[in-house]
């Protein structure tokens, strides 16, 4: 059936309108990303020495998430993150006997100058950062009475792969950096938070 003349105008006319209000709707443009994400902790360094137990850091899991602020360009970015890991310690008496374990219910932090492909731009986004880190264990590795704080310095690699306009799945290697004495003399450590989550932008 042949379609009314004026029928046919006026769709001509609402699509005509309509042409520029889709043109010009918002495009998500992924300045910021909020990402939960849960790994592995693998602390270096382990060995420590109270009184008459030695001491052994192990390794543990985590929860972190990260906030990222991206720059028009789709090359600069900044990052804060926070999280928690249990780590566990093992304490072993001077004779060899195993004397139980504990946990120090470390809080990390970190904040960090981001380089690389963000997710500004299309397609897989690949970053690596530097910045500053802090740990602070609640436990203290030495004395579980007493609480201590490390303040280092943080790098890191992220790749995110995009699952739709706005999730991504990220994937985050990061190392805090920090001098400690854990009763062997100060010495120079690198912690590893290797973790996968969720990441949405907007």
């Amino acid at each position: 059936m042949p379609i009314p003349r004026t029928t046919a105008i006026v769709c001509t006319l609402i699509a005509g309108a309509a042409a520029p209000m889709l043109a010009q709707a918002p495009q998500r443009i992924h300045a910021v990303e909020w990402t939960f994400a849960g790994g592995y902790f693998h602390p270096t360094s382990t060995s420590g020495q109270a009184g008459t137990l030695s001491l052994t850091r192990k390794p543990s899991w985590i929860g972190s998430s990260h906030l990222n602020f991206y720059a028009p360009g789709g090359r600069l970015g900044f990052e804060i993150s926070a999280g928690y890991a249990p780590e566990r310690i093992r304490q072993t008496s001077t004779g060899g006997g195993a004397a139980g374990s504990r946990r120090t219910n470390m809080l990390f932090g970190t904040a960090k100058v981001v380089l690389g492909r963000s997710p500004r731009l299309s397609g897989v986004s690949y970053m690596v950062g530097g910045g500053l880190g802090l740990m602070h264990r609640q436990k203290s590795v030495l004395d579980s009475d007493a609480s201590a704080t490390n303040l280092g310095g943080a790098l890191s690699l992220m790749i995110r792969i995009p699952l739709d306009g706005q999730v991504g799945l990220r994937l985050d290697a990061q190392d805090i950096i920090y001098s400690a004495d854990y009763g062997l003399g100060s010495k120079m450590r690198n912690d590893l938070f290797l973790t996968a989550g969720l990441g949405v932008s907007w």
